[in-house]
């Protein structure tokens, strides 16, 4: 019982801290926007189709400019080359903090935010991802090598 248990451990650490990173950084990036925000019009760059067993998806990317640099942002993958012709028929605004062009959100993204999501909401939330990503980590990892098992 001490492999199994071992293995739920450690994959939950990894799954608790990868999503408590990307949780408090996606947090940490809005509050950033709302104390000085900058909005700017990205316009579209083209569609990137990719391929992974037999399923087709579609990501639009745009490009926006700011103090004479380029930067670049890309859309959620969307199923249909409908939906993503559809998002890339129109530019779209962009919200970043004043001084950091590099991290930014669409402005959709921005507006829809919970404005009071904090770091016990962005920890518990990755607590939950990360038990349910171990506990299927953990069940696969012993179907597949049944030496953990013992």
């Amino acid at each position: 019982m001490k492999k199994p248990l071992l293995t739920f451990l450690v994959l939950f650490a990894l799954a608790f801290a990868v999503f408590t990173w990307v949780n408090i950084k996606k947090i940490d990036t809005h509050n950033a926007i709302a104390k000085s925000p900058v909005f700017v019009l990205a316009t579209p760059d083209g569609i990137t189709k990719k391929t992974k067993k037999s399923r087709v998806t579609y990501q639009v990317n745009y490009s926006y400019i700011v103090d004479g640099a380029t930067f670049k942002i890309d859309t959620e993958w969307f199923d249909t080359p409908e939906e993503a012709e559809k998002m890339a028929a129109s530019p779209v605004q962009v919200a970043f903090a004043t001084g950091k062009p590099d991290d930014s959100v669409f402005k959709t993204e921005f507006d829809t935010r919970d404005p009071k999501e904090g770091i016990v909401s962005a920890v518990l939330g990755a607590g939950a991802i990360g038990f349910v990503m171990a506990l299927i980590g953990t069940l696969v990892l012993l179907w597949k090598f049944p030496s953990l098992r013992r």
